[in-house]
């Protein structure tokens, strides 16, 4: 079934440029025009078409993955086979990363993998994605296609919709529950109600996925723009329930993304940490799914401390603060006590050039001194050093203790 052009754009920068052009030439080979041979794919052709920013390159192809690499090969293009059993290599071409997939239909699925085989059918590809916006295709001169007739459409409205049966498609991978509502935040505005049905049947199928997936796809849910507005749907729908905690606040939570995006300081440890109601054994629950850094861990700890800290609320308590946990961990405790009230919103710019600006300072006293004064090595000199430490820190970095 030859593809037909569904619409036409004018061609950005990167796909008008040098690499990519040659690139495209080299799959096209000797094929006749009128038969692509490599199309864009997925995420780059979908925000194109809505004006975002292009980040990853995908290029579709029916071409087998060894044809791939021998081709490209023989041109100078560096391979590197990252997904041959799913039919995906690597090309680097000219310095650009490129991921350029053989076209495929799921002969055998378990919820969590695929078997694939491949095909020459643009059609049979598309059937077997995720949304019907990500189905769409594009070449290199603006030329738009929607195999499936409807992906162009779905993008116009702003609806996000799973291809074909949404049960279906969440029985052949349970990642798309998640997905679905990821995709419907950054893409629509509203959620589609068949797909929404569908995730909340599906719901306890997320505990088959790896902790690995769920964590991946669920940071990104929190780190988009208003991750207060999906939880709420996924928490009424029964998806992920178990971090509905009875002591999560969503005001909290959406006035603390506010913030972080107003001052430009988001941070998704700390978003984590307020979304948990700033409890470690809510943090605890749930691990159950997901996996969290240990520099996350770490992170939450330090706001924790910062936030036990007398107010932010002076220029002292700031210094002190970031003398102990650091500018980034001083920024996020900041807006914290915003949200609570416990820092007056027109004194924020002022800690936070103090945040950013001020000159750490290092403590003036090293143990060597105190071993001139007399001390000795041990416990008592690291007691002592600690003391002055302290008294320094609460004279606001200023008075050293007599005699020293």
């Amino acid at each position: 079934m030859s593809l037909k052009i569904a619409r036409h754009i004018v061609a950005q920068e990167w796909m008008r440029s040098a690499p990519t052009q040659r690139l495209l030439r080299i799959l096209q080979g000797s094929i006749p025009a009128d038969e692509p041979q490599a199309l864009f794919v997925g995420g780059c052709v979908r925000n194109v078409i809505l004006g975002k920013r292009v980040e990853d390159i995908d290029i579709a192809t029916p071409l087998l993955p060894e044809d791939i690499m021998e081709i490209l090969e023989k041109e100078g293009v560096k391979v590197i086979p990252t997904g041959l059993q799913h039919g995906t290599i690597t090309a680097v071409c000219d310095g650009e990363v490129y991921e350029i997939t053989t076209l495929r239909r799921d002969e055998e699925t378990d919820g969590r993998h695929a078997q694939v085989s491949f095909t020459q059918s643009w059609v049979e590809d598309a059937k077997r994605r995720d949304f019907t916006m990500n189905t769409l295709l594009l070449d290199g001169r603006g030329n738009v296609y929607d195999p499936l007739g409807d992906g162009l459409n779905d993008i116009d409205r702003k609806c996000v919709r799973f291809v074909g049966k949404a049960k279906q498609r969440i029985e052949e991978d349970h990642l798309r529950i998640l997905r679905f509502f990821r995709f419907s935040a950054l893409y629509s505005d509203a959620f589609d109600a068949e797909g929404l049905k569908a995730c909340e049947e599906g719901a306890p199928l997320i505990a088959k996925l790896s902790k690995e997936r769920i964590t991946q796809e669920f940071f990104k849910i929190i780190a988009s723009e208003k991750p207060h507005e999906v939880l709420e749907v996924m928490f009424t729908h029964g998806v992920l329930k178990d971090f509905d905690f009875e002591n999560y606040n969503p005001e909290f939570f959406e006035h603390f993304c506010m913030f972080q995006t107003r001052y430009t300081l988001q941070a998704l440890s700390s978003r984590l940490f307020v979304m948990a109601a700033l409890d470690f054994e809510n943090i605890k629950a749930m691990e159950r799914y997901i996996l969290f850094p240990k520099v996350f861990l770490r992170d939450m700890q330090a706001v924790d401390g910062a936030l036990n800290l007398p107010d932010l609320s002076c220029d002292h308590a700031v210094r002190r603060a970031i003398y102990r946990f650091g500018r980034s961990l001083t920024a996020q405790a900041l807006i914290i006590e915003l949200v609570q009230d416990r820092v007056m919103n027109g004194y924020a710019p002022k800690a936070l050039d103090i945040i950013q600006n001020w000159d750490i300072p290092m403590f003036p006293i090293s143990g060597q001194d105190l071993m001139a004064k007399g001390f000795a090595q041990g416990p008592a000199l690291g007691a002592e050093l600690e003391r002055l430490e302290n008294e320094w820190v609460e004279s606001d970095f200023k008075t050293l203790p007599d005699g020293v």
